[in-house]
């Protein structure tokens, strides 16, 4: 089944925010301002409350029209009816074992890669997008590699047509480059995350599209 996907991807957890309250009320902001994916990423809460917490984003983001895409969990993703489920390298099974469990008519699919091995690893199983970074250097999640720049993108490019989503430091002042090497999407944390009122940092990734 082919997916489209939105050219921005928003990715937050509780962890990034004081309160609960502070996080569901910047999430629906930012999807009052026009952001059509979000990515439930969550750090440290136990089972029950990651699930508590996905429903309410499941219905936020029903209310605005925004997929919701969970992090590593795809239990959680089919209990709230989320949209997809996105992948660590550490997280990807078998192949075989993969194919036989993974609802592909229900869930989208993405994995995050960061060298061609990954991508080629990750191709096997029939992803619906690829994450690509760090692209440069960021302090919202440590994947242990060292930013690999724009040229990431193009390297990726040449061996998928799947739409990539560029991730990792990443501001407006990127975002035409980036678009040209290839990325199909960009995702962003910190720019949103650590803004008082995130439209105008949504407005000025939209005007750069």
């Amino acid at each position: 089944m082919k997916r489209s996907f939105p050219s921005l991807l928003y990715l937050a957890g509780t962890q990034d925010f004081p309160s609960p309250d502070h996080f569901f009320s910047h999430v629906e902001k930012a999807c009052q301002g026009g952001l059509k994916w979000f990515q439930y990423r969550e750090k440290r809460l136990p089972d029950r409350l990651l699930y508590e917490t996905a429903f309410r984003l499941r219905e936020i983001t029903l209310e605005y029209g925004t997929l919701l895409t969970i992090n590593d969990r795809t239990d959680i993703a089919l209990l709230v009816g989320a949209d997809g489920v996105h992948l660590g390298q550490e997280d990807l099974p078998s192949v075989r074992e993969f194919q036989k469990l993974f609802p592909s008519e229900t869930l989208h699919l993405g994995i995050s890669t960061h060298s061609p091995y990954e991508v080629r690893r990750a191709l096997l199983l029939k992803p619906d997008y690829l994450g690509v970074g760090p692209i440069f250097h960021t302090s919202t999640k440590n994947t242990g590699v060292e930013p690999r720049g724009v040229t990431a993108i193009e390297e990726t490019r040449t061996l998928t047509s799947l739409p990539l989503v560029a991730i990792g430091g990443i501001t407006p002042e990127h975002a035409g480059v980036l678009y040209r090497a290839g990325s199909h999407a960009l995702a962003l944390s910190g720019a949103i995350t650590n803004s008082l009122d995130p439209f105008p940092v949504l407005e000025m990734f939209f005007r750069s599209r």
